[in-house]
């Protein structure tokens, strides 16, 4: 039976299921199978299924900052992009794309508010 995916959007997934593993799978990527739960075909058509609305929204977000020539040009640049050969195996890397995404994000996010932090205490000492 497939895994189960509760929550509404890939980010709540990921922060509330794999919050440890984030910066791996920016280091390292999904294909090696450092997320349980995108292991198994089954698993990642169930997680293609449940966000593939947002799975596409960055899609087009990514293409659109990147500028090529269409959407299926930059999924054709993807890591492990030129072995599929059938739907399962588009849904595997689209969500394994999904996730590796969203832990960028995440770990730029962090990065952004930590500097923003940072910077604060700077003026903070400077006033003083």
């Amino acid at each position: 039976m497939p895994v189960e995916f509760k929550q509404d959007s890939i980010k709540e997934w990921l922060l509330a299921e794999n919050p440890d593993i984030i910066e791996e799978i920016v280091e390292h990527g999904c294909s090696g199978g450092i997320v349980p739960e995108l292991i198994y075909y089954a698993d990642t058509s169930a997680f293609y299924e449940k966000y593939k609305d947002e799975i596409w929204q960055r899609l087009w977000d990514s293409w659109s900052d990147w500028g090529g020539e269409s959407p299926l040009h930059l999924i054709s640049t993807f890591n492990g992009a030129d072995a599929v050969g059938s739907d399962e195996q588009f849904r595997n890397l689209m969500a394994w794309w999904a996730c590796e995404d969203m832990a960028h994000e995440i770990i730029a996010d962090r990065d952004a508010d930590l500097e923003a932090q940072a910077d604060s205490l700077v003026s903070t000492d400077a006033q003083t």
